[in-house]
């Protein structure tokens, strides 16, 4: 009588033991799944950020450009007669590099328990030009055999107003080009700034591995950047 009930009993001990082991193992994955939701919550919350300023240059350059008195004509035949006219400026720009985290196009991933893959949105360039100033200005002069220099300056060629305003455009988009090959350059830095503060960011929420994607190349570079304001 007392082995059916010592059996009994131990049957009932590996029903116990097997309902507190299935209770655990709930409990557990509730809580891991509660985890997770909260960290998922949490990390979501980077879209809140709104634009994140990730990076900023300043730069300073020199642009010379040229004229002639006899446009593109006088430029090919005749700078034998006459030398070309000489406009150097100095520009003065900066090109702030932000990730909008509002964007469509930010997707975040759970790849397992508390790690996650963000593909960001393509960075925005805001590109101002802060300061211009005329460096050097050569009016064109006709070679010393047909006109002395005393005369060169009352009748060489000078710039007009009107001159000037092209060369300056030109320069300008001068500068532009410069900048894109500028941002080219320095995409890695950009992108390892974004990563570095994005990844703190999202294990201050609780992640515990962060990878990220971008998506940044020289034609969107191009199509975005505009010159914001001059000086």
């Amino acid at each position: 009588m007392s082995e059916y009930a010592n059996l009994i009993l131990a049957i009932l001990l590996a029903v116990l033991a097997f309902a507190f082991y299935r209770s655990n193992k709930a409990l557990k994955k509730a809580k891991d799944d509660s985890e997770n939701l909260s960290v998922n919550t949490e990390i979501s919350q980077l879209k809140s950020i709104g634009e994140l300023s990730v990076f900023q240059v300043y730069s300073k350059e020199i642009v010379t450009k040229t004229d002639h008195a006899f446009g593109n004509f006088g430029k090919e035949y005749l700078r034998w007669l006459i030398s070309e006219k000489k406009l150097s400026m100095i520009f003065e720009f900066e090109i702030n590099f932000i990730y909008d985290l509002t964007s469509p196009k930010l997707e975040i991933t759970q790849i397992a328990n508390s790690s996650y893959k963000i593909k960001m949105p393509p960075c925005k360039y805001k590109f101002s030009i802060a300061d211009m100033k005329f460096y050097d200005e050569k009016n064109g002069k006709f070679i010393p055999f047909l006109l002395p220099d005393s005369l060169n300056g009352f009748f060489g060629s000078t710039f007009t107003e009107e001159d000037k305003n092209r060369l300056i455009e030109e320069a300008r988009n001068e500068v532009k080009k410069m900048s894109v090959r500028l941002i080219s350059q320095l995409q890695g830095k950009i992108h390892k700034s974004a990563r570095d503060t994005l990844e703190a960011i999202a294990k201050s929420f609780g992640a515990n591995k962060v990878e990220f994607v971008f998506d940044d190349n020289d034609e969107q570079i191009s199509s975005q950047l505009n010159l914001e304001n001059i000086a």
